[in-house]
């Protein structure tokens, strides 16, 4: 006895068979329980290949397709078809693979295209790193340029890979710039290894001459020694930075403990400068009463004093000198001019020649008032009037001179 369903039949020994073709085909066989059970097995095969075939084909439709999902599943749909093993319509799974396979056509050559594309780009960029790198073969900015040699080849790294032989031709390239820039960096600090360690010997030399400095007291002369070899330190290259800090750090001990003793000499010097400060000032109060000068010699007296106790006082500071300075030569100079002026006065050929003058005059004078008289009594108008004209502004003229000659004494 047989059970049988629309797609096929189980007979007594249990061996299930497909209809739908000129001759059944048997798909399998089911004889640990009910024939129908059987029928429901086989057929179930059938509904689930069924369901994935167009569940395959949504998901390409979609884009969302796995192209190794879909190939797989290709292939058990021809070997369903080739040696069923379910109980079902062949003709619609046989619709379902083709169906698939349009979607797997295009799926396919979408992702060929796509990967084309990429790899198309990969190269690209591959040839944009290649002109970047050979663009940074000539840098001396070591660390920046290396740090992005490095950047370039990670990125290298990352890319898909590409046509074979242009990658090889591009990676040539990309290497020999990069090989040029190390070679070129290696060549930079061995020579800066053999200036630092020049370097490091000639900053030990300095460091001994301040040190040998540290102790002096001869503060202008090593203050310009000291920057000599201050100069003389920023013309060397730099040692490492841990052993540059230690050198510098010695150097500059040596300089501070020479600058520290001059700055106490300098406080101790400075108060000292400051007491003579205010004598000088007391000095300058008594100097300046003596103007307006009353009394020449006595004036000169008291400021030859003054002078005196002022050099005895001493230095003070800088920035007051010239001002004290000039305060007291403008009292030695007022003194000065009124003990010239007084000298010019009391010169014996300048009274001399003042009295002169007055003789002179008198004398005109004397002639003129007897010429005037003679002219009088010989009743001589026109001569009258000249002589009185003369004889005044000869006695105006005397008047002058004995003026001038009074104040000469």
């Amino acid at each position: 006895m047989t059970t049988s369903n629309e797609f096929g039949y189980v007979d007594e020994t249990g061996n299930v068979f497909l209809n739908g073709t000129p001759d059944p085909i048997k798909v399998g066989q089911y004889a640990a329980g009910d024939p129908s059970e059987g029928l429901a097995f086989f057929t179930k095969r059938y509904e689930d290949l069924l369901a994935e075939i167009e569940l395959a084909a949504m998901r390409l439709k979609d884009g969302k397709g796995n192209l190794e999902t879909v190939t797989a599943l290709i292939e058990r749909i021809e070997k369903s078809i080739s040696e069923p093993n379910l109980l079902g319509d062949l003709e619609k799974i046989k619709a379902g693979k083709d169906s698939l396979l349009a979607g797997f056509a295009e799926k396919k050559a979408a992702a060929s295209e796509k990967k084309a594309a990429i790899k198309a780009a990969a190269l690209a960029r591959r040839e944009e790193l290649v002109a970047l790198s050979e663009s940074l073969e000539k840098s001396n900015a070591w660390k920046v340029t290396g740090e992005k040699y490095k950047e370039l080849l990670d990125e290298w790294k990352k890319l898909p890979t590409t046509d074979r032989a242009k990658e090889q031709e591009l990676w040539k390239r990309f290497s020999q710039a990069r090989s040029g820039f190390d070679k070129a960096r290696r060549a930079y600090f061995s020579t800066l290894d053999a200036s630092r360690t020049q370097a490091v010997a000639a900053k030990k030399s300095l460091i001994a001459k301040a040190s040998e400095l540290a102790e002096s007291s001869d503060w202008a002369a090593t203050t310009a020694a000291y920057k000599k070899l201050m100069d003389d330190w920023k013309t060397l290259a730099r040692a490492a930075k841990s052993e540059e800090e230690k050198l510098w750090a010695e150097f500059k001990e040596a300089q501070d403990k020479f600058f520290a003793n001059r700055n106490a000499a300098n406080s101790v010097r400075d108060e000292e400068f400051t007491k003579n400060m205010d004598i000088k000032l007391e000095l300058l109060k008594r100097a300046e009463t003596l103007i307006p000068v009353k009394n020449v010699d006595a004036a000169k007296a008291v400021l030859r004093e003054i002078q005196e106790t002022w050099e005895k006082a001493g230095h003070v500071p800088r920035n007051e000198k010239e001002k004290i300075e000039r305060r007291l030569k403008a009292v030695e100079d007022a003194i000065r001019k009124v003990a010239e002026e007084q000298w010019h006065r009391t010169k014996p050929e300048v009274v001399e020649r003042a009295n002169s003058l007055v003789s002179s005059f008198e004398t005109s004078i004397a002639k003129l008032e007897k010429q005037l008289a003679a002219a009088v009594a010989a009743a001589k108008t026109s001569e009258e009037e000249k002589l009185s004209a003369q004889l005044a502004q000869a006695k105006e003229l005397l008047e002058a001179a004995r003026s001038g000659a009074a104040t000469l004494k």
